[in-house]
């Protein structure tokens, strides 16, 4: 019998709890524990959290105590956005021998941003005989993964034009909350000045791109604006009035010298009744691929952590990217 590979889950939000209940799907995995420090959460049995029978997992307040006694092979980071604000947690895995798979947006590709960090956790991953890898939906998969991998039936590739669009009628209520629902215009550009609204990572999909497909692509500009409510909205968790925020649109153009050669929409909104993906490569041959329901991203995000977990234990050590494992698919056992 093959030995299951042993993982706790960092973070107990949606996104961690509905991660673990894959995990327990799965016959190749064994959840040791959950992490969070949220004192409503820790110290209780696993089971009283995801509405379960008791599972007889714990969930701890510590990640270091988790890791020391319990020793996982694999670390799934679910609580942060920024990779600043997980690297103590990264630095705590590999130090106690566990790679890391995380949907920290910042993480898929930090080596612009972040460049002295990513040197530093790379270094030590690979001291320490682990991995390390953000990924998700997006990003990890639609915006940048995913066309990446088209290009390989291409023999020329000039450009890349990508756009996806969310009706955030259908997403938990911290997706609305990181959106903004429901601010004043006022309120918005002040929140998005500090940087403390709006999708996290587009910008990192955008250097994936262009990283991998070696289009030298040396300037980027970025514009983030307000969908503003035409009449009454109201979702599960909001009820948006006439003139507030019921969405945003995120562009990121790369161009290398005059020429567009990365294009990237994201629209996160309320006030659309479509979900779709859309992919454009101007290449030879021309690719055009339309998801026309869109990829559900809660859905799929968690589904890309725990899929990867056995093929990010064959790539290689030290801050990887998903160019760096084996091409993954669905964890059937």
């Amino acid at each position: 019998m093959v030995a299951k590979i042993k993982v706790i889950v960092v973070g107990l939000g949606e996104i961690g709890q509905q991660t673990c209940n894959l995990i327990l799907q799965k016959k190749s995995l064994e959840l040791l524990a959950a992490v969070d420090v949220d004192p409503a959460k820790s110290s209780k049995d696993l089971g009283e959290i995801l509405k379960k029978k008791k599972l007889g997992i714990k969930v701890y307040n510590d990640l270091k105590s988790a890791l020391y006694e319990l020793k996982p092979e694999v670390t799934i980071i679910t609580s942060k956005s920024r990779f600043n604000e997980i690297v103590d947690d990264i630095l705590l895995c590999i130090e106690h021998h566990s790679s890391v798979i995380s949907s920290c947006e910042e993480l898929l590709f930090p080596f612009e941003k972040q460049k002295k960090l990513s040197e530093e956790i790379d270094l030590k991953a690979k001291e320490n005989f682990v991995h390390v890898l953000g990924t998700g939906v997006n990003p990890g998969f639609i915006m940048d993964t995913l066309p990446v991998f088209l290009t390989s039936v291409c023999s020329e590739v000039k450009s890349v034009k990508i756009v996806r669009v969310v009706d955030l009628n259908k997403r938990r209520k911290k997706l609305q909350e990181k959106i903004g629902l429901g601010l004043t215009v006022t309120e918005f550009k002040k929140l998005l000045k500090e940087g403390n609204i709006g999708h996290i990572g587009l910008m990192e999909s955008a250097q994936f791109l262009n990283y991998y497909l070696k289009f030298g692509a040396s300037k980027f500009s970025e514009k983030i604006e307000p969908i503003i409510a035409k009449s009454k909205l109201k979702t599960k968790y909001f009820e948006i009035n006439k003139g507030e925020l019921a969405g945003l649109n995120h562009t990121i153009v790369g161009k290398s010298g005059n020429k567009k050669v990365i294009e990237l929409q994201l629209i996160l909104s309320a006030d659309t009744k479509e979900d779709y993906d859309e992919i454009l490569i101007d290449s030879t041959p021309p690719i055009h691929l339309k998801f026309e329901k869109g990829v559900s991203g809660d859905i799929a995000t968690t589904a890309m952590m725990v899929n990867v977990i056995p093929y990010l234990l064959h790539a290689r050590y030290g801050l990887i990217t998903m160019k760096d494992i084996i091409i993954p698919s669905i964890l059937n056992v």
